[in-house]
C-alpha cells in the first residue's frame, strides 16, 4: 500500500449504476490510475481485474483509456461526452475503503460530479491485476 500510496495521485468522482437501475454516487475516490500500474510492468492494453473472492472483470482497451458508458447520476440515461479515468482506488470520501470495498477497488472517475458507470466494472477487494 505504501509502494501505490507514493505514486501520484489521481481523483475525481465516480459511481455506479446496477443492473436493477439503482446508482450508488458520485462519490469522490482517489488512487492510481490503471494505465500508470499497467506501466510499470511493460504495458499491455487490457486487463483482467482479480477480487479476494474469485470474481474476476476483463477490461478492454478501450474500458482501460475509460471508453465506458456514463449515466446520468440523477436520471440513470446514458449521456455521452463525459472523460473517465479507470484508478485502482485506495481512498473514498477522503477515509480509506470499508472492509467490505478494500484495501483497493476499481473506479471509474471523471473531475466532477456528472456521470456514473456500469457497476459490474467496479471490482472490490482487489488483489490481482493480470496485464494482456
Amino acid at each position: 500500500m505504501a509502494d501505490l500510496k507514493a505514486m501520484p495521485a489521481t481523483a475525481g468522482y465516480g459511481g455506479w449504476k446496477n443492473q436493477l437501475g439503482n446508482i450508488t454516487g458520485p462519490i469522490s475516490w482517489t488512487g492510481v490510475t490503471l494505465r500508470a500500474l499497467m506501466r510499470l510492468v511493460g504495458g499491455g492494453s487490457s486487463v483482467t481485474v482479480v477480487a479476494s473472492d474469485g470474481y474476476s472483470e476483463n477490461l478492454s482497451a478501450n474500458d482501460v483509456a475509460g471508453a465506458v458508458t456514463t449515466y446520468d447520476p440523477v436520471t440513470g440515461e446514458v449521456i455521452t461526452g463525459i472523460d473517465i479515468i479507470a484508478i485502482v482506488a485506495y481512498a473514498k470520501g477522503g477515509g480509506t475503503l470499508s472492509s467490505g470495498e478494500g484495501p483497493l477497488r476499481l473506479a471509474f472517475v471523471s473531475s466532477a460530479q456528472n456521470q456514473v458507470t456500469d457497476s459490474a466494472m467496479w471490482v472490490k477487494k482487489v488483489v490481482e491485476l493480470r496485464i494482456h
